[in-house]
C-alpha cells in the first residue's frame, strides 16, 4: 500500500492521506461516515472537507478549507476537472486503508454508469429541445 497519493497542481505536488484522527473529525464535519459521505462528492462543500482532512497533516501550505479551495481553482485553471478530484479522493481512501481497491473499483464503476446515464439525459433533453425551436 502506497504511503500517501500524490497530486500534481500547477507545479506544486501535494500529498493526500487520511489519518484516524482526520477521519474522526471529518466525519464529524460532514455529519456522516466516509463510505456514505462519498455520495455526496458532486457537493463541492463535501468535496473539499475529504480534501483537508487528507491534505492537512501532510501538507504545512493547507491549513484552511480556503486553501483547499484555492488548490482546487489552481487545478481547475491548469486543466484539471473537478470529477477527476471526486475519484482521486476515492484512491485517497484506498492508500488510507478505509476502503479496498475492489471497492473503490465498483465506485468508480458506478460513477461512470451515472456519468453515462446523465450524458444520456443530457442528449435528450438536447433534442427535445431542438424540436421545441423548429
Amino acid at each position: 500500500m502506497k504511503p500517501y497519493e500524490t497530486l500534481m497542481v500547477g507545479g506544486s505536488e501535494y500529498h493526500f492521506k487520511i489519518t484516524t484522527a482526520n477521519a474522526v473529525k471529518l466525519e464529524e464535519a460532514i455529519g456522516m461516515d466516509l463510505l456514505s459521505g462519498l455520495g455526496k462528492l458532486a457537493e463541492i462543500k463535501i468535496l473539499s472537507q475529504y480534501y483537508f482532512y487528507a491534505a492537512k497533516s501532510l501538507n504545512d501550505i493547507i491549513s484552511t478549507i480556503d486553501d483547499v479551495y484555492q488548490m482546487f481553482d489552481d487545478y481547475v485553471v491548469s486543466g484539471g476537472n473537478y470529477e477527476t478530484l471526486q475519484t482521486f479522493i476515492i484512491d485517497v481512501l484506498v492508500s488510507s486503508g478505509i476502503m479496498t481497491a475492489e471497492n473503490s473499483e465498483q465506485i468508480k464503476a458506478m460513477h461512470e454508469a451515472k456519468k453515462k446515464m446523465a450524458a444520456d439525459q443530457m442528449e435528450k433533453i438536447t433534442e427535445v429541445l431542438q424540436k421545441l425551436s423548429v
